[in-house]
């Protein structure tokens, strides 16, 4: 099977520009995803808990958008 995306430049140029850089999009929300897990789960003993909460809160606001726009981070 093949998908031809076809843009009718430069009309169209941020529609191109946002489909020829999905991966790359996908890729910075990986990583925003597992800075905040790693920043999470290694925080030492004397990280404020109300930043803490702020960095969980903000992880799971972004799994719920993500989940809500039927995106899945791979």
């Amino acid at each position: 099977m093949k998908a031809i995306l076809e843009f009718n430049l430069p009309d169209d140029q941020i529609e191109f520009e946002y489909a020829t850089n999905g991966s790359k999009w996908a890729s910075l929300v990986w990583d925003l995803d597992q800075h905040l897990r790693n920043t999470t789960k290694h925080t030492p003993d004397d990280f404020p808990q109300d930043k803490y909460d702020a960095l969980i809160e903000l992880r799971e606001y972004l799994h719920n958008e993500l989940r809500e726009q039927g995106l899945i981070l791979r």
